[in-house]
């Protein structure tokens, strides 16, 4: 049974008064005790004293005597010879009576006049209290005369003193009781409004003050609980804000943020980590990464971090839901006895960084290799016009011509390079304003016919004269069309048809395609309500499926032989693509083997042109 603290208080309190009045009491008892006894005492020795002189001087008269003065002292009396013999008795025939020589009270009597005794009597079969003096008489020889009373009327007032002290001892535990119980409870109360407010704290609730009633140690422990209840709020603050920081810290943080606890179980997920390994939050709690991603490179990390001082660091794949590439870091957190009680597992997406080292690196080696063959060409038949080459008056003219070529493919080839990293960079300005597609079309075909008739290559154009112009730069959408038409006539078989077209389309009609037609869509700035579409038809050879995703790199071919052999860059479609997207345009590619490509250009629609002067 669980006891209360009152209970106990109570409790203790009244064990300890009872304890108190019982040691008060014994103590008292006997006291008393030997009070009445004296008290007896005195009585008969002051009858002894007056029975004295009425001692008879007949032995054989004793009894009679002894019985006389029984009535008169209210006690028995007993007169014993200096031998111990009983002369008279007022209760039992002297003359059968034993010798009382060796009686304590006798002996005492004997040696100093009076002795005193208490003792059960052999003779009554009784507690008795004796007092014996001894009197001297005419003869010379000294007579012992004995008084003795019961016990039992000396015990009758102890019996009354103990009534009297267990009724007060009684009384004065029931009121102790009473008042301990009230201060037992008033100490409770106080307890159980301390432990209440503890409990409100360990909560992390801040209950009101505790009101300080007392100026004991109660009272003292009441205002210790309110200064520690105001650090606690202060910490809890302190702990909240820092949580509020840390938790914006790690949400707004680019980066995903995994963190584990001791087992090696996720504990905490940002939601960049959630993004970008596409995780659930609550799925992957508790759970191993392991577990979760199935990546040992992962778990090779974490297990490197914890036995490594600083931290450790390592690229890592991830194949599923796609493939991406992960710089991961990961820090063992330690406390101060150096036991590790976590990790943080940081990982930053470098996918499309290690995409772009890999098309610079590509770049560079293209750039180097377009470099290195007209470089080679012109190197080697200046090398043969210089070893004496110039005597042949023929071949050194077609030497010429054909280092004249490769120059021209050279600075064809540092232009575009040029013309592609200023729209990158954006250094090439736009002067915007609207322009007329119809226009744009028909300066673009007089600059290409030319090139067309070599080939039997039929150019038309289908706009409409009430299209609405474009807002673009003018010089910008010549270089675009110009590469686009240039491009079909080239990939296009003699006797083919090139054809630009323009209408306006809304904006979900943008780079759809036939079914069992192969499409690329690269998007740019989105294309407001209303667009005017652009389209570039050939009869060519078309280009493979496999190849569309890739036709807008940098000096990337379908054909490199053929693309090279018509005095290609590879550099047109990224340029184009650019241009495009600086426009708020978008450009999309289908085409079929065989059957010829169809380029779409969206545009934003500009403002009508100004009328004509007259």
């Amino acid at each position: 049974m669980r006891l209360t603290i009152a209970a106990k208080s109570v409790l203790t309190t009244c064990l300890l008064i009872l304890f108190s009045l019982t040691l008060v009491g014994l103590y008292l008892e006997r006291r008393e005790e030997e009070s009445i006894v004296k008290q007896v005492a005195a009585r008969l020795e002051a009858q002894t004293a007056l029975l004295q002189a009425d001692i008879p001087e007949s032995v054989l008269l004793g009894d009679a005597w002894a019985r006389l003065a029984a009535v008169r002292t209210r006690a028995r009396v007993t007169l014993i010879a200096p031998d111990g013999r009983v002369l008279a008795d007022s209760e039992e025939p002297s003359a059968q009576m034993e010798n009382h020589r060796d009686r304590p009270e006798v002996v005492a009597a004997l040696a100093t006049g009076t002795g005193q005794a208490m003792r059960s009597s052999r003779s009554v079969n009784r507690d008795l209290l004796y007092y014996a003096r001894s009197v001297p008489t005419a003869s010379g020889g000294p007579l012992i005369l004995r008084l003795s009373v019961p016990l039992g009327e000396v015990a009758h007032g102890f019996l009354q003193f103990r009534r009297d002290f267990l009724v007060i001892a009684a009384l004065s535990l029931l009121l102790a009781s009473g008042i301990a119980i009230l201060w037992a409870r008033r100490i409770a109360r106080q307890l159980r409004q301390m432990v209440e407010f503890a409990r409100g704290v360990s909560r992390g609730q801040m209950p009101p003050r505790l009101p300080i009633e007392s100026r004991d140690e109660f009272g003292d422990l009441a205002t210790a609980l309110n200064a520690m209840a105001a650090d606690v709020k202060g910490i809890l603050q302190r702990l909240e804000e820092e949580s509020h920081r840390s938790r914006t810290i790690m949400e707004s943080m680019g980066d995903g943020l995994l963190v584990l606890d001791a087992g090696g179980h996720i504990s905490l997920v940002n939601p960049a980590a959630e993004k970008l390994l596409g995780l659930q939050r609550d799925a992957a709690l508790g759970r191993t990464p392991l577990e979760v991603l199935r990546s040992h490179e992962m778990d090779d990390l974490l297990k490197k971090a914890i036995h490594q001082e600083g931290g450790a660091g390592a690229e890592i794949t991830l194949v599923h839901p796609r493939r991406r590439i992960l710089a991961g870091t990961a820090v063992a957190m330690r406390d101060a006895q150096g036991i590790v009680q976590g990790t943080v597992l940081a990982l930053r997406d470098i996918t499309q960084l290690k995409r772009l080292e890999e098309m610079r690196m590509e770049f560079v080696l293209n750039v180097s290799h377009e470099l290195r063959t007209p470089l080679t060409a012109i190197r080697g038949y200046a090398e043969t016009l210089l070893d004496g080459g110039f005597a042949d008056r023929e071949n050194a003219q077609k030497f010429l011509e054909i280092i004249h070529r490769h120059s021209e493919r050279l600075g064809r080839l540092l232009n575009d390079l040029l013309e592609l990293s200023n729209i990158e960079l954006e250094k090439t300005p736009l002067h915007l304003r609207p322009v007329s597609i119809l226009e744009l079309a028909r300066q673009t075909m007089t600059l290409l016919t030319s090139q067309a008739e070599k080939k039997r290559i039929h150019l038309s154009t289908a706009i409409p004269e009430e299209l609405p112009p474009v807002l673009g730069d003018r010089d910008r959408l010549v270089q675009i069309l110009v590469n686009l038409v240039d491009n079909a006539i080239k990939y296009t078989p003699e006797e083919g048809i090139v054809t630009v077209t323009a209408r306006v389309a809304p904006t979900e009609a943008q780079g759809g395609g036939g079914a069992g037609e192969s499409s690329l869509q690269i998007p740019g700035t989105p294309a407001p309500p209303q667009v005017v579409e652009i389209v570039v038809t050939d009869t060519g050879i078309g280009i493979p499926q496999k190849d569309l995703p890739r036709l807008t790199e940098r000096f990337y071919r379908v054909d490199k032989a053929r693309s090279r052999e018509l005095g290609g860059t590879g550099l047109g479609l990224a340029i184009v693509k650019h241009l495009v997207a600086a426009h708020g345009g978008t450009l999309s590619i289908e085409s079929k083997v065989g059957e010829g490509t169809q380029v779409r250009i969206a545009l934003p629609a500009g403002p009508p042109l100004p009328a004509p002067s007259a």
